[in-house]
């Protein structure tokens, strides 16, 4: 029975991760600050790398490029 519960969070989570970009996204839209989008772009794939390597043997790797 916790697994179904961790799954529903998880869903609420990715459903309100996703609720925020759509609103980054059209304020960004909105206001015509294009200039943001490649600094979201890092902060993206420097979180994704980050997740996926934690506890990781790549570990050392991520020391280097910082």
């Amino acid at each position: 029975m916790t697994k179904e519960i961790k799954k529903k969070t998880l869903r609420e989570g990715f459903r309100a991760n996703n609720k925020m970009l759509k609103e980054i996204f059209l304020l960004i839209k909105k206001n015509k600050k294009w200039w943001l989008m490649p600094i979201f772009f890092v902060f993206a794939i420097l979180s994704l790398f980050i997740t996926l390597a934690g506890g990781s043997s790549i570990l050392p790797a991520i020391y280097a490029l910082f």
